[in-house]
């Protein structure tokens, strides 16, 4: 549970993207830890999709929980809610998932040693969902050795809008075994790609959405963090800006590839409504290529908004919350 103070908000009051990120990690990284008997570390968020604006003044709720167990990694599920502390007023704000793995002190996977038994309808629901995801993500985690090689600039429809930015791992910026805390890591870069978004917009903007993101390889106290970002497709009122993260040694500035996600931002004037960015009209065929993934990228985004706003959803909801309650 957190309360949202001026420190956390853009001009207009509305909550940084990037600390409700940070806030949903922690949740999960601690219960993760607490089940595993050991530190965990974020390999995947699935897409985070924000429903409602969160304000100064109100209270965030991350209500997370465990619904799948491997050999060493946790699939588990994230609700937040917003509540206004005056009225009482809940909202529902955003639901995800993530995949958690347990480490030893050598940074290899750790057997967790415990498994999930589901007692009930909806449990077992959770646990199937759970497993999906993690069939899903297969094919991706079999490329993993080859993805950390991939150090190439991502593709950007301009050069003009893009920024790349340096920071080095401190020991503030983890949790254990000198590793950077992701939540961290995703407030940084939703910092720096909302930069790249409201340059373009000429407006204040808000995350609205970030992509499912995976993450190849642990980054460790004392290395350099190089983070490029740049514009990967322009709506009618929303941006969305890729952000790769290089990981680099000091000494030698050998780099592998860490993540790369996709934010998106939405653009808004001064009386918090959305308004409407210069179009972009692509000049080179290389150009209309990324606007045509870019589109693909928002029309699966506007279903799972569809889905999460759907009364249906909001049944389910209901029901995994009353079941959370009875433990």
């Amino acid at each position: 549970m957190r309360s949202v103070s001026p420190s956390h908000a853009n001009p207009l009051g509305i909550l940084h993207g990037g600390y409700m990120l940070s806030w949903i990690v922690d949740a999960a990284t601690i219960n993760a830890s607490r089940i595993a008997r050991s530190y965990t570390l974020l390999a995947c968020m699935e897409d985070m999709l924000f429903i409602s604006p969160v304000r100064v003044g109100d209270t965030v709720m991350v209500t997370s929980w465990v619904e799948y167990i491997g050999r060493s990694s946790l699939e588990l599920s994230i609700m937040v809610e917003t509540e206004n502390p005056v009225t009482g007023e809940r909202r529902f704000t955003t639901y995800s998932s993530m995949t958690m793995v347990a480490v030893d002190e050598t940074l290899r996977p750790r057997h967790v040693g415990i498994c999930v038994e589901p007692r009930s309808r909806v449990e077992e629901e959770l646990y199937e969902r759970a497993l999906e995801r993690r069939r899903a993500r297969s094919s991706r985690i079999e490329r993993r050795r080859e993805l950390v090689k991939d150090i190439a600039p991502p593709r950007t429809l301009s050069r003009e809008y893009s920024l790349t930015s340096y920071f080095i791992v401190n020991p503030e910026d983890s949790i254990a075994y000198n590793v950077l805390h992701a939540g961290r890591l995703l407030k940084t870069l939703d910092e720096i790609s909302g930069i790249v978004a409201a340059r373009y917009s000429g407006n204040i903007v808000v995350t609205g959405a970030v992509d499912t993101t995976d993450f190849y390889s642990p980054i460790k106290v004392g290395e350099v963090v190089e983070i490029q970002t740049g514009l990967s497709y322009i709506g009618r009122r929303s941006l969305e800006v890729v952000a790769k993260v290089l990981v680099r040694n000091p000494l030698n500035w050998e780099a592998r590839h860490a993540a790369t996600s996709y934010f998106t931002f939405v653009s808004i004037g001064h009386d918090g409504r959305s308004v409407p960015v210069k179009p972009f009209e692509p000049i080179e065929e290389w150009q209309a290529k990324i606007m045509e993934e870019g589109a693909k990228r928002k029309k699966a985004r506007e279903e799972l908004i569809r889905r999460l706003k759907s009364s249906e959803f909001r049944e389910w909801i209901e029901i995994v919350r009353s079941t959370l309650r009875s433990y």
